[in-house]
């Protein structure tokens, strides 16, 4: 090549008659998906200009094509297949610009966000491309619109709703007046309309939906009359004026049929496209309408019969689960009181486990050590009364017997307030050897009869029955003025029963009041946070028997 000489760009030489075909084909089928009512060919000539461009390897052409399929799908309702990610990969393979790039990221998330109702990863991928191109894209850009509403519907499907709503709104003001950009102002206020029903301002949400009617489709009133009445629906209901909430369900579900039938014959047309056999399959297709309508008028029928019934069930239903939540408040309520009444009596039976630690051992180390000390002057003036004259022997004695007797009742009481459960031994064994030192003061003898009780029982459990029981015994030696009591032991498979009777005085139970400490009133509120029953029979100068039932945890 010459020194200067400029290159000449190669111009591709595309068969004029294909090249020809392929636009013809294409412009077709955005009249009838834009301009026609029925929209069921349009895909035909889509996929037909598509085929022309690949034969002859036409770039351009191809992605043009490409672009009107993916309007096609992004015109349907519902997405009853994936067969659009074929379109997308081949659109994928041909980019060649940024502009190819964010073509693609739209349409990916268009078709990703209405094939499911929980979006995976593809989507969130194709959402951080969307946040690169808003910072590059230029303000005056025909794709900004559709880049700000995708932001806004990202946005809104992770449940950030105001920044939703500012996205939606940026959108729908970068969208001009020219009919182009009706179906987006269209979409903004839907969703906006939606983002005001899920913050149940209903009102505010019809008001709207209602300015959305400005952007119908014309090409495609079906689906706009759709989802005004679908959205309009459920708005009603939340202001619970269910007649047009019925009203407005019922028209959307007609215009939703229609939608449905022209989906399901346009699945009907890409077979024949595979299998060339399309003519025939429309001719069978027009055989069956009559008996399709038939079929419509049916469903309508058993659709406004079943709508009925479940509005019947769902006002049923909300009475029941209404009427349940009260319940189960109530009962969350009754627990909450009855855990915080179960820590006041765990922190006193703690409290007083720690007082009977401290009395006994006042008992034992102060008044026990007294004691001693002064039985200890007494033998020494006992020893020197031998050599004064005037001291009786007798009252020596007396004076002796009366501080053995005191010093052996500090002894046994101190003992009695340490006894306890240990840990290696078990209740039973603790209870017997409570017994014993009780009975060692000759003035009430304790039997001890068990059933069952090979078995150790939780030990926290072993000590609210030990503390009870003591307490129980304790009652006994200070009011009964009995000589005998018999606790009981038996355990069953589900439960454990204890029995403490006496042969005392007896007392009147309806004048027992509640007190302050582990009296019968403590001992009964902690029974019932055992779960378990207590029942007390006294007759005066019969005795006493207490009953008590705790299920085994």
């Amino acid at each position: 090549m010459a020194a200067g000489q400029k290159t000449v760009p190669k111009i591709e030489v595309i068969p004029h008659s294909a090249f020809e075909e392929s636009l013809v084909q294409l412009v077709e089928g955005y009249h009838r998906l834009y301009y026609t009512a029925d929209k069921v060919d349009a895909f035909k000539y889509f996929h037909q200009a598509y085929e022309i461009a690949k034969e002859i390897s036409y770039a351009p052409l191809i992605k043009a094509t490409l672009l009107a399929i993916f309007e096609y799908y992004h015109s349907e309702f519902l997405k009853n297949s994936q067969q659009f990610q074929i379109f997308l990969n081949a659109f994928g393979a041909l980019k060649m610009d940024a502009i190819d790039q964010i073509l693609l990221t739209v349409y990916s998330l268009i078709f990703y966000s209405q094939t499911s109702e929980n979006p995976t990863a593809p989507y969130y991928d194709q959402v951080k491309q969307l946040n690169l191109y808003l910072k590059k894209v230029e303000p005056d850009s025909r794709l900004l619109p559709r880049l700000l509403y995708e932001k806004a519907l990202s946005l809104q499907i992770n449940k950030q709703l105001d920044s939703a709503v500012y996205y939606y709104r940026e959108a729908f003001n970068s969208a001009s007046d020219h009919a182009f950009f009706h179906y987006i102002r269209f979409s903004v206020k839907i969703k906006l309309s939606d983002i005001a029903y899920q913050n149940k301002n209903y009102q505010n949400a019809l008001d709207l939906l209602d300015e959305a009617k400005f952007y119908f489709d014309k090409s495609d009133s079906v689906r706009s009359y759709l989802f005004f009445h679908r959205y309009a629906s459920g708005y009603y209901a939340g202001l619970k004026q269910y007649d047009s909430a019925y009203y407005s369900l019922k028209n959307s579900i007609d215009a939703e049929y229609k939608l449905d039938y022209r989906t399901n014959t346009l699945e009907i047309n890409r077979l024949n496209v595979v299998l060339q056999t399309q003519q025939k399959e429309l001719d069978n297709i027009r055989l069956r309408q009559n008996r399709t309508w038939l079929l419509v008028a049916i469903s309508i029928l058993v659709l406004f019969l079943l709508l009925s019934y479940l509005a019947y069930k769902n006002i049923v239903g909300k009475k029941k689960i209404i009427e349940k939540e009260k319940e189960i408040q109530s009962q969350k309520v009754d627990a909450l009181l009855k855990e915080q009444e179960l820590v006041g009596i765990d922190a006193m039976i703690e409290g007083q486990e720690k007082e009977r630690q401290r009395i006994a051992n006042d008992l034992h180390d102060n008044l026990g050590s007294l004691l001693a000390t002064l039985k200890l002057h007494m033998q020494h003036l006992r020893a020197k009364s031998n050599h004064v004259s005037g001291v009786g022997e007798q009252e020596l004695d007396k004076t002796d017997e009366i501080l053995e007797e005191a010093y052996q009742k500090v002894r046994h009481l101190a003992h009695g307030r340490n006894a306890g459960v240990n840990a290696q031994e078990g209740l039973l064994p603790g209870l017997k050897n409570f017994a014993s030192k009780v009975s060692a003061s000759q003035e009430l003898y304790i039997h001890i009869v068990d059933h069952g009780m090979d078995e150790r029982l939780e030990n926290s459990l072993e000590i609210t029955l030990f503390r009870i029981i003591q307490e129980l015994i304790t009652n006994i030696i200070k009011h009964a003025m009995a000589t005998e009591a018999t606790i009981h032991l038996t355990r069953h498979t589900e439960s454990i029963n204890v029995m403490v009777e006496d042969n005392g005085i007896g007392y009147d139970l309806a004048r027992t009041r509640p007190a302050s400490g582990m009296g019968l009133y403590s001992i009964r509120k902690r029974i019932e946070n055992l779960n378990g029953n207590l029942t007390i029979e006294s007759l005066k100068q019969k005795g006493t028997t207490v009953i008590i039932d705790i299920p085994m945890p």
